[in-house]
């Protein structure tokens, strides 16, 4: 039940006038409103730290030589403690989600019986690929060659140049990274229209960069 519902049922025990209930409610919804903005307000700005609590907490922890805990890679407006690793986590998890822009890892996908079209991978092997490219111990395995790994940093900042222009100003095809399809030992990309789930028995592969 809605909070209007709930306090027209409380009048309604006591002043037994549903116009009466309507005009009080009109005026108590305005009152209820700004309650629930400034509570926000507060909650929000209660989350904010200010640049003098941020370099408080620095000193502090300078004092009690917890070093580890103020890492030169951690900037100063980041809350402490914050160490090296959850700072590298959490640059990884930033760069993954743009890994995730629609249209820059595709498959092969068939058409018809002699064509393909290269399409927007399915999320859940996205996410197999974004794995994949930053496990230092499977990339060289996802990747034919090591130097690929800065070609798809590039081919994503030019993806992202290429869909900001107007589409007017657009020269040539968009560039994205090509991955082969594997299930249960046969490859599948450009033969298969199936979309295969996160758990199904799948290998991926970069198979080209293409930009």
């Amino acid at each position: 039940m809605s909070w209007s519902g709930e306090v027209a049922l409380i009048f309604l025990q006591v002043l037994y006038d549903p116009e009466l209930i309507l005009y009080l409610l009109s005026v108590a919804k305005s009152i209820h409103f700004k309650y629930l903005i400034d509570e926000s307000k507060l909650f929000h700005e209660s989350l904010r730290i200010s640049r003098e609590e941020r370099w408080a907490k620095v000193k502090e922890l300078s004092k009690l030589r917890k070093f580890h805990q103020m890492n030169s890679l951690v900037p100063v407006s980041c809350s402490l403690p914050f160490d090296n690793g959850m700072w590298k986590k959490s640059d990884r998890l930033l760069k993954s989600i743009k890994y995730m822009r629609e249209g820059f890892i595709r498959k092969k996908y068939p058409i018809s019986e002699n064509h393909c079209e290269d399409i927007d991978l399915e999320i859940p092997l996205k996410i197999k690929c974004i794995n994949l490219i930053f496990d230092e111990d499977k990339k060289h395995t996802f990747m034919a060659h090591s130097y690929w790994y800065n070609y798809i940093d590039e081919a994503l900042e030019d993806l992202e140049k290429y869909q900001n222009e107007d589409e007017q100003e657009r020269t040539g095809r968009p560039p994205y990274i090509l991955i082969e399809i594997w299930h249960n030992g046969i490859i599948r990309s450009g033969y298969s229209t199936r979309t295969f789930n996160y758990t199904d028995n799948t290998d991926v592969y970069l198979q080209d960069i293409v930009n």
